[in-house]
């Protein structure tokens, strides 16, 4: 894994240069290494006040394309894949949403986990995840 972390950022630095792969580096370390989600730069935004009566199904297919459909969307829920991710002060707590959550919307699904305000929250379906702002 080293070896192919070394090789990757030879290879950023060389083609896009050397902020870039430290960029790129910084964003793997924290999106894959330390699993916070916070230090991340790429990832999609949905904002709340836009979507809040916006269904979860609807919103992970339509309005991200992290599925193809609605079915495809609860499939990943019945497969464990559908979560909230809230971060505060570096610790994450996750909330594992079911097959149910599909039909709710946002603001519905954020007041049912029960989010603490100031915390980010995101958004994880299988290996897309998106930030929630407020």
């Amino acid at each position: 894994m080293a070896v192919k972390r070394i090789l990757a950022g030879d290879v950023v630095a060389a083609l896009h240069g050397l902020e870039a792969a430290q960029a790129a580096l910084a964003e793997f370390t924290a999106r894959f290494s330390k699993r916070s989600f916070g230090d991340t730069q790429n990832l999609p935004v949905v904002s709340l006040k836009e979507h809040a009566e916006t269904p979860l199904g609807t919103l992970l297919s339509q309005t991200l394309g992290f599925a193809p459909s609605l079915s495809a969307v609860r499939r990943i829920a019945q497969q464990n894949g559908l979560r909230l991710i809230s971060e505060t002060k570096g610790e994450q707590h996750t909330t594992q949403l079911t097959e149910p959550s599909v039909q709710q919307t946002l603001a519905a699904v954020l007041a049912e986990a029960g989010i603490i305000d100031g915390a980010d929250l995101y958004l994880k379906a299988g290996r897309k995840i998106a930030r929630i702002n407020r």
